[in-house]
């Protein structure tokens, strides 16, 4: 692209992205030399236009990076394309979507790693789960918060037990080969039948 019709496009673009932000009710705005400082609820956006036609895009939850993306501008509705992505982002509601399921061992230490690495699994792959983990103990305090708990296998034999006190809640035994092994896609399979199910 010639670079005059880039500077021309980029400051058309530029007005563009400062209409889209400020006529946004929910945002609270800060400019800043090259960047658009976005506020939604607990996560912050900046988007900065480099002068020589390099965009980044980012989104920061807290002190994690959620989005980022950095383009050179070639034109409007390339560049146009990509800011409406990052807005989506900043704006989608995790919590709605999510759907939180709980793994109980004797302790929870087993059940948090085994979360943890769910929770990445999860993610890569675009699922909406979100798993947490707690020891059995704990159960009394928080089961009201899920439909589906995954017990650990050494606690199968508590299933008629915890099912009789936990109604309506599903309390699901984890097979011993998918718990020993860490085994994140037969684990997701399983969530996902009970949820395919409901």
């Amino acid at each position: 692209m010639d670079e005059f019709f880039r500077d021309v496009n980029l400051d058309i673009f530029r007005k563009w992205v400062y209409l889209q932000i400020i006529n946004h009710d929910d945002f609270i705005f800060e400019e800043e030399h090259y960047t658009y400082k976005i506020y939604y609820k607990n996560k912050v956006a900046y988007f900065v236009m480099w002068p020589q036609g390099i965009i980044e895009e980012t989104i920061k939850q807290g002190n994690e990076t959620i989005f980022y993306l950095h383009y050179q501008f070639y034109n409007f509705y390339f560049a146009k394309d990509l800011f409406c992505r990052m807005i989506n982002k900043i704006v989608e509601d995790k919590e709605k979507n999510e759907i939180n399921v709980l793994l109980c061992c004797t302790s929870g230490f087993t059940t948090s790693f085994f979360a943890d690495k769910m929770n990445n699994y999860c993610q890569l792959n675009q699922k909406p789960y979100h798993l947490q983990a707690t020891a059995i103990y704990h159960l009394d305090d928080i089961y009201q918060k899920y439909q589906l708990i995954l017990i650990a296998p050494q606690l199968r034999y508590k299933i008629a037990e915890l099912t009789q006190k936990y109604k309506p809640v599903v309390i699901q035994s984890i097979e011993s080969i998918v718990f020993a092994t860490y085994d994140c896609q037969a684990l997701l399979e399983q969530i996902e039948i009970f949820y395919q199910g409901e």
